[in-house]
């Protein structure tokens, strides 16, 4: 029986992965990116986001407690009791093998900055006043945030342990279907997303998720039958 095996991202607003870059760049605040200066999304991060959103599914289906903890283990737990594992939310295939061969062989600086570039491309400098702790601006405080743009998609596949069954599958699409914010200042209207499931070879992983979370479209949205 053929499973999802995969999962998109794709970013619908600007959006902070705060982490380590390849290359340090001028910003206070820099997005996470691979040894290619390719941004991704850390899968404990990803992972931590669908659990929200499955605990938050399980508030009005209260039958999803259990596949809660089928796929994503105990709360603030990596174990071994998880049927599902998820990946980095990375870049396309074609997308990292076309980087990965133009940095071949380059000797530094030049390596370097064509990293760099790569971060760039898919990134733009947000600059604002730093906000304290009380939630007021701090005055003669500037920042400079490194941001992710709006329209890229990641994809981060799935492995199973276990076949699911009919309740972890729509758990984890409601779980997905629920995850709209990912990243830093969330609440400032940043990191908004749209994350479906999807099968090999999907051509429409929106419509499947709405199958998977035993959805319908209708002529005004989408309802529960």
């Amino acid at each position: 029986m053929s499973v999802p095996d995969r999962i998109l991202v794709r970013l619908v607003s600007p959006a902070l992965f705060v982490g380590s870059s390849a290359d340090g760049t001028a910003a206070d605040t820099d997005v996470v990116t691979d040894e290619h200066g390719l941004p991704h999304l850390p899968r404990h991060r990803l992972a931590a986001r669908l659990r929200a959103g499955a605990v938050s599914a399980s508030a009005v289906f209260p039958e999803f407690a259990g596949a809660v903890h089928r796929l994503f283990g105990r709360g603030r737990s990596h174990g071994r009791d998880r049927i599902l594992r998820v990946g980095h939310a990375v870049t396309g295939d074609e997308v990292r093998s076309a980087v990965a061969h133009a940095l071949a062989g380059r000797a530094e600086p030049l390596r370097s900055r064509l990293r760099r570039s790569v971060t760039e491309a898919y990134t733009t400098l947000e600059s604002g006043v730093e906000i304290g702790p009380r939630g007021a601006p701090e005055a003669g405080r500037l920042r400079t945030d490194r941001v992710l743009s709006p329209g890229l998609v990641l994809t981060a596949a799935l492995t199973w342990s276990v076949p699911p069954a009919p309740d972890d599958r729509r758990c984890l699409a409601m779980a997905c279907l629920a995850t709209a914010q990912i990243g830093l200042k969330a609440t400032r209207g940043r990191g908004r997303v749209d994350v479906r499931l999807a099968f090999p070879e999907d051509p429409d992983p929106h419509a499947t998720t709405l199958a998977e979370a035993g959805l319908a479209r209708s002529g005004d949205g989408v309802v529960v039958p």
